[in-house]
């Protein structure tokens, strides 16, 4: 009850001055969640930190630590709300977790601008790249709410990533933010507060003037003929008992409309196929002889399930299948998404398995709670090959991690493939900002990349990031077209996210020199004797 109490008294403290702070740190988290948001509003993030940053360098202790996190909350709160369609535990895990990540380098800053302002202030954006690029790392990983996906809807801005990848370009909107905060502060002379502000300009239109020097004018035509099949099954209808037929005969005409001339690929959307294709007999027959009628190979997304250190696990799959309908090959999801898919490191944890919980947690079946599935990651990536080229397959959260996008194309990918099955988050933002992340991907390593989404959103976008054909949401539908396979390595993909790597590496160094220097504190005052 003590808990409850003190969470109460954060979120809703009594002092007046403190309520009115904490409201305003709420409206700029509000803004910049708004910067992912469908369309035109990106434009919030290269300010929404101005004020926040401000705040927090006039606090000290535990108040500074508190004006953090409270920060850091909401803005991953309004950015993550609907992972709760899906899980509500694992929505409220990630936000509380992911914002100890803000938190934390936000107290890194509050301590060098302590030591000296310009200091943190040059730092800063360096921290937080360097946060960003942390969440690409262990089975904790989260690099959802990225800065630089902001802009994604700014194909011009967005064209940099090539080169920086989408944290470097995190990295300038940071920095922007931090030159724009020099206008406000009262120790700033005249002089440097036009030079500031004439940098953040400049910082942004040298963005748009690179996008609209690189982008072609006149786009070029794909070569590799695909089909996508987008179902928009409703889950209730795709998940009830005995109905995988209503799957299957869906897909089949779908197929059918594209059959007389058909084309390279056939593209199904993750979990297309609602059982474990990897040995269930009446699955495979049934899958293989809607294709083997196609006379094509197909992508299809299905469950697979394997023995692995003697005991039965099961995987997020997708299958290449033959003309014949013969499986050629099986790729597992890589990347799950933590507390949602499934529990990280369960070989080390398995209290937190569902299968743990519900013994003890009762209500989560008696209260029908969506809980995190048990999916294993698979082992390694793996492309899949047509005819003379190869494609590598990202599985929905996948498409999130740049270097492992960045993998599949230096081992040979000539072009990539997304499958995933959005329909769990309806209309809401969740939806659009996965659509941006594989967008973002698609310029980075300026490779043409095919999107199949249940229900949506399914689209063919080129190596600049333009969508070159698309259905609209919730249609039922096939989208016919050529994808384009690889013209070369972008710079980003030739030596890969060196701004990241850096940042990282200079955020370790930090934390571990103010670490070091507070223990040191510790010893010779005596505090630890």
């Amino acid at each position: 009850m003590r808990v409850l109490i003190k969470i109460g008294h954060f979120f809703l403290p009594e002092d007046i001055e403190l309520r009115k702070r904490r409201l305003e740190l709420m409206i700029w988290a509000f803004l910049l969640s708004l910067s992912f948001y469908p369309d035109y509003l990106g434009f919030l993030a290269w300010f929404a930190l101005v004020r926040p940053i401000m705040i927090l360098t006039r606090l000290s202790g535990r108040n500074a630590f508190n004006a953090a996190y409270f920060f850091s909350f909401f803005f991953n709160l309004f950015s993550l709300y609907w992972v709760a369609m899906v899980t509500p535990p694992g929505m409220i895990a990630a936000v509380v977790i992911v914002s100890f990540y803000y938190t934390a380098i936000l107290m890194i800053f509050h301590r060098l601008y302590r030591v000296r302002p310009v200091l943190g202030y040059t730092a800063l954006p360096f921290l937080w790249v360097g946060m960003e690029y942390f969440r690409t790392l262990s089975q904790f990983a989260f690099p959802w709410s990225d800065l630089g996906y902001s802009q994604s809807y700014y194909l011009y801005v967005l064209q940099i990533v090539s080169v920086i990848s989408v944290h470097g370009l995190s990295l300038l909107i940071v920095a922007v933010n931090v030159l724009l905060l020099q206008l406000f502060r009262k120790s700033v002379p005249p002089e440097k507060k036009v030079t500031a502000g004439l940098l953040a300009a400049a910082t942004v239109i040298g963005l748009v003037a690179y996008g609209w020097v690189v982008v072609p004018p006149y786009p070029r035509d794909g070569t590799v003929d695909v089909a996508l099949l987008q179902g928009s099954v409703p889950l209730e209808v795709k998940w009830a008992k005995n109905n995988a037929e209503h799957s299957f005969r869906l897909y089949d005409s779908l197929i059918q409309t594209v059959s007389e001339n058909p084309p390279d690929l056939y593209i199904w959307p993750e979990t297309a196929v609602p059982c474990y294709l990897s040995h269930n007999r009446t699955c495979q027959y049934r899958v293989g002889q809607i294709v083997r009628k196609s006379g094509r190979q197909h992508l299809v997304g299905a469950l697979g399930a394997s023995v692995k250190n003697g005991k039965e696990r099961y995987y997020n799959s997708c299958y290449q299948l033959d003309s014949l309908g013969l499986i050629e090959e099986r790729y597992d999801k890589v990347k799950l998404v933590p507390f949602s898919e499934h529990v990280p490191y369960q070989d080390k944890l398995p209290f937190l398995e569902k299968s743990f919980l519900r013994k003890y947690l009762t209500f989560i079946d008696q209260w029908g709670v969506q809980w995190w599935s048990d999916f294993y990651p698979g082992d390694s990536l793996k492309l899949f090959t047509l005819g003379d080229n190869k494609y590598g397959v990202l599985i929905c959260f996948e498409c999130a991690f740049p270097e492992y996008t960045r993998a599949m194309i230096k081992n040979g990918a000539g072009f990539l493939v997304g499958i995933t099955n959005d329909t769990w988050f309806g209309k809401s933002v969740g939806i659009y900002m996965h659509s941006r992340i594989f967008i973002t991907r698609a310029v980075e390593n300026r490779s043409w990349m095919a999107r199949c989404a249940n229900s949506g959103l399914t689209y063919i976008v080129d190596d600049y990031g333009r969508i070159r054909n698309e259905l609209e949401l919730f249609d039922v539908a096939v989208l016919r077209d050529k994808v384009g396979l690889l013209d070369g390595y972008s710079i980003f993909t030739k030596y890969g996210d060196i701004c990241g790597r850096f940042s990282f590496l200079l955020t370790m160094s930090l934390s571990g020199i103010l670490i070091a220097i507070w223990i040191i504190r510790k010893v010779f005052t005596g505090k630890f004797r």
